[in-house]
Parts: C-alpha cells; sequence; structure tokens
C-alpha cells in the first residue's frame, strides 16, 4: 500500500507490527520501549511489565471463561503453562474462623491431650 496516497494509514506491514508513527512509518523497537519507560515513569508505574499485561489478561479471560481459553489468548499450547506462570493466584485466604475456633478454652482440641505433642 501507497502510504502517500493514503494518509494516516500505516505501511505494508508483513511483520504483524502494531505500533506506527504520526507519518505512518513503524516504530523501532528501542523507540517503543523508550517511550513505553517514560510513560511508566510519567504515571509512577515502573513495576508495569509486558508480562504484567500478560498476567492480567489471562487472569481476566480464566475468570469469565476458562483456563483453555486464555491459554489460546497467550498463544500457549498448554494450559498447564498459562495457569502456572499467568494465571493469579488468590492472595487471601478463605474464612476459616469458625473451623480456627474450635482452638479456643472453650473447645477441647485433640493436640491437648496428645502425649507426645
Amino acid at each position: 500500500m501507497d502510504t502517500a496516497s493514503h494518509p494516516g494509514r500505516a505501511a505494508d506491514n508483513p511483520h504483524d507490527a502494531i505500533f506506527a508513527s504520526r507519518r505512518g512509518t513503524w516504530l523501532s523497537p528501542n523507540n517503543v520501549h523508550r517511550q513505553w519507560r517514560q510513560a511508566r515513569a510519567d504515571a509512577d508505574l515502573a513495576w508495569v511489565t509486558p508480562h504484567t499485561f500478560r498476567k492480567t489478561v489471562a487472569t481476566l479471560i480464566r475468570e469469565e471463561t476458562d483456563t483453555k481459553s486464555a491459554a489460546a489468548q497467550l498463544g500457549h499450547s498448554s494450559e498447564e503453562v498459562t495457569d502456572m506462570y499467568y494465571i493469579a493466584k488468590l492472595v487471601q485466604a478463605p474464612d476459616l474462623s469458625e473451623i480456627l475456633e474450635r482452638l479456643s478454652a472453650n473447645h477441647p482440641c485433640p493436640a491437648r491431650n496428645d502425649p507426645h505433642g
């Protein structure tokens, strides 16, 4: 495609590039990385990485559908890789207070009567 005859449209894209300049040429990876670092620094989000985005996408898709769909979106051939490295795990333990209340002085505890404990 001739970008001169189609202003605002990017050049031919044999490599599936996704970031075009205002002039319609493809940005170099170094320029994308530099702009990405600056944008994160300006927003106080230096901790955000492409991996962070991939994990967020995988987790959201898993929550809405299933691990198989999340793996497919990330291009993984194995759901195990997606589940192990990309889907966020629960950070908060389930509420087990009712069970743990059994350890109070009002409830007998089998461990208290254990002569080996």
